[in-house]
């Protein structure tokens, strides 16, 4: 069993929307991830895909994007991207709507043959157009409750053998640092990897923190950077 890592397929499959209209390198791009995917991933393997899966807007309208997924081999995990507007409001519904081998996480935790993963959808740093710096901490205060929730139920299913993986869609730190309080909750926690998506831009990907920080190995998975092939997570 080996565990992957691939973030944003912003898959389009029920709204027509796809990535193209931001470049000729999005053209096709769920084309070149399955492919990529089904040269790699085998069906005990655990995919992980921290946010923005989807452009759909309600959860009837992501069945079609999660049947993709869940025809491609490996066990999946989805966390929250802050385009994911198709998730519903409550862990029932969200059960109820997920096909067998496809698992979300909100609030949550889950160990898939001994591998724990933990994660939250974090927030920016920055303010916003009409922002004040309070809106900005008060989104991070809720996001860090999400992640200590999430730990807690880790805890509450009696943790995992291995040292859990940090799933985050934003950056866990400001682009150009590499703390912040997420990244002392993870290393409080214990985690070694942590995983985060969210980035689009060259300049962010030259900029952002990637790398080893007291203890804790940080990797951007948006798939347009890893070049839309799944990134093996033993690897890092």
């Amino acid at each position: 069993m080996r565990v992957w890592a691939i973030s944003d397929l912003h898959l389009g499959f029920s709204t027509g929307k796809w990535m193209d209209v931001f470049g000729e390198h999005w053209k096709d791009h769920h084309l070149k991830v399955e492919a990529a995917w089904r040269a790699q991933v085998d069906a005990a393997d655990i995919v992980l895909l921290p946010g923005d899966f989807s452009w759909a807007m309600k959860p009837r309208d992501v069945l079609e994007d999660l049947r993709w997924l869940a025809a491609l081999p490996g066990r999946k995990v989805l966390i929250k991207g802050n385009h994911d507007y198709w998730w519903p409001g409550s862990h029932a519904k969200l059960k109820e709507l997920l096909p067998p081998g496809v698992h979300a996480i909100k609030k949550r935790a889950i160990v898939i043959d001994g591998v724990a993963v933990i994660g939250v959808r974090g927030a920016d740093f920055v303010a916003r157009e009409g922002e004040t710096p309070r809106d900005v901490e008060t989104r991070l205060v809720r996001e860090r409750g999400e992640l200590l929730q999430s730990i807690e139920d880790l805890a509450r299913q009696g943790g995992a053998p291995r040292p859990p993986i940090a799933l985050f869609h934003y950056p866990p730190f400001p682009v150009g640092r590499s703390e912040s309080a997420f990244t002392r909750i993870i290393e409080d926690t214990g985690c070694h990897v942590c995983l985060f998506g969210h980035l689009h831009a060259r300049g962010e990907w030259q900029r952002v923190f990637q790398g080893e920080a007291r203890g804790v190995r940080y990797r951007l998975v948006s798939c347009d950077f890893l070049g839309y092939a799944p990134l093996p997570v033993e690897d890092l």
